[in-house]
């Protein structure tokens, strides 16, 4: 089976690839995997900074794959249990990260690049987060880095609608640091790595875990029954009927006929 995450150094800069042809470089267990596992690999070849991207120029990911998402992983994970241990295997990584978003983010794959530190997207992709549609309660760390990120008003717009956005207004609201033209994107998102890359280490990371820290410091409020009752929601919705209807919606193209049930 061909790799779903590719590395490429550039000096002290690693970018990492998700390459998944055919799909719009779809996220699936294999990718997660490979994903979780490069992000240990940069962490102990000592990596200075790290870039997240999607391989061509049409999408950094749609999303988690839907061929794959009534399925559970070799761990016995479902989907959004991966996608959330990537994505934490993403936040840890102690030097800084970077998300080009070359193309359109969707689902875990806007997760992914709300995970990153930083954020650089070509002028015209579309991110969005379209969980509502499919039938799936989102899980709380997903939802927390995007109230981190855009406050509560704006991810609840975003999470309850499913509606995409543009990069402008993905700008507007402070989710990407800059939106630059398709012809020079790449080169502005790798010389800000470089440039990131430059200054000294150990300085950089100490930040970095020190933001992390204070960012994170309100999760230890959830108590026991919270975390229980968190877990209860996303393990009805994803053995739900609306969950199988809204792939099925999805897949053919058609709105949704949601029951609740």
């Amino acid at each position: 089976m061909a790799p779903r995450v590719r590395a490429e150094d550039h000096g002290p800069v690693r970018v990492l690839v998700l390459e998944n042809a055919g799909k719009r470089n779809a996220l699936d267990f294999q990718a997660l995997d490979e994903l979780e596992a490069a992000c240990a690999a940069a962490t102990a070849d000592a990596v200075r900074c790290l870039v997240l991207r999607g391989a061509g120029d049409d999408a950094f990911s749609s999303g988690f794959d839907l061929a794959e998402i009534s399925l559970t992983s070799a761990r016995g994970e479902r989907p959004d249990e991966a996608v959330e241990r990537a994505a934490a295997a993403l936040d840890e990584v102690p030097c800084p990260t970077v998300a080009f978003l070359n193309g359109g983010a969707f689902g875990g794959g806007f997760e992914l690049a709300a995970t990153c530190d930083l954020r650089v997207a070509r002028a015209g992709v579309k991110l969005g987060m379209p969980p509502a549609k499919l039938g799936v309660v989102y899980p709380e760390g997903g939802l927390r880095r995007f109230l981190d990120l855009v406050g509560a008003a704006r991810t609840r717009e975003l999470f309850y609608t499913g509606r995409p956005i543009d990069s402008d207004t993905a700008l507007a609201w402070g989710i990407v640091n800059r939106v630059v033209p398709a012809e020079a994107a790449e080169a502005d998102a790798l010389a800000l790595a470089a440039e990131i890359a430059a200054n000294a280490p150990l300085a950089v990371r100490g930040m970095k875990r020190i933001l992390r820290l204070l960012e994170g410091a309100h999760e230890r409020g959830l108590s026991d029954a919270e975390r229980a009752e968190i877990a209860e929601l996303r393990r009805r919705a994803f053995e739900s009927a609306d969950i199988r209807e809204g792939r099925a919606a999805w897949q053919e193209r058609r709105p949704a006929r949601f029951k609740g049930e």
